[in-house]
């Protein structure tokens, strides 16, 4: 039976007022993903990875405005890989751990793909993550129990994955570039499915 329990962090109160309440009902390990069954979460990020696996780079040049959203999609997936790297580690929930294995495999993948795209183009990536993806990194390391577990779904289940929405729309709108498109369309139902599981982990009605 689905448990919830009452989780109070002046972290959320604090840095997450805008998304949640000071007090959020946060879901215990059910073995669901929110309100997905494993079997289904695990599908359909794997039906993800193999479209984004199965596209083919070109090498046709990128325009600037592509180049700069090539960069907004690489950096702010680094900073959602480097984050659940540390939760599929860290999380004390077992249903946040594999939400965060999901994760690093959704984001090393589509890394990949990347400096696939990128490499066709002549096109260099950069291979460390930024100054403000180590801060959070190193932030989020300090946490421990139900406080890390609520703020790693804050931090990457909702403003990462809404941050992400934003930079895949403007890619879908206004790239001219084949393979970044088909990157978007891609990865846009993905985004959007994990940004609804994570809201449904912590308890979220919005």
């Amino acid at each position: 039976m689905n448990r919830r329990q009452c989780l109070l962090t002046t972290g959320l109160a604090s840095a997450g007022a805008a998304l949640f309440p000071s007090i959020a009902a946060f879901a215990a390990s059910d073995g669901r993903i929110g309100n997905t069954s494993r079997e289904e979460w695990d599908q359909v990020n794997r039906d993800a990875a193999a479209k984004v696996a199965a596209i083919r780079p070109d090498s046709s040049d990128l325009s600037a405005p592509d180049q700069t959203l090539l960069g907004e999609i690489v950096t702010g997936g680094m900073m959602q890989l480097e984050l659940s790297r540390v939760a599929a580690d860290q999380a004390s929930s077992e249903d946040v751990k594999a939400y965060a294995q999901a994760e690093v495999a959704e984001q090393a993948g589509l890394s990949a793909k990347l400096r696939e795209i990128a490499g066709a183009k002549g096109i260099t990536l950069p291979e460390k993550p930024d100054a403000k993806t180590a801060a959070a990194v190193d932030n989020l390391r300090t946490k421990s129990g139900d406080a890390f577990d609520a703020e790693y779904l804050r931090l990457v289940g909702v403003e990462g994955h809404r941050a992400l929405e934003r930079t895949m729309d403007k890619v879908e709108a206004s790239a001219d570039d084949d393979n970044l498109r088909r990157v978007a369309a891609i990865a846009l139902p993905l985004i959007r499915f994990h940004l609804q599981t994570a809201r449904e982990e912590v308890g979220e009605t919005k």
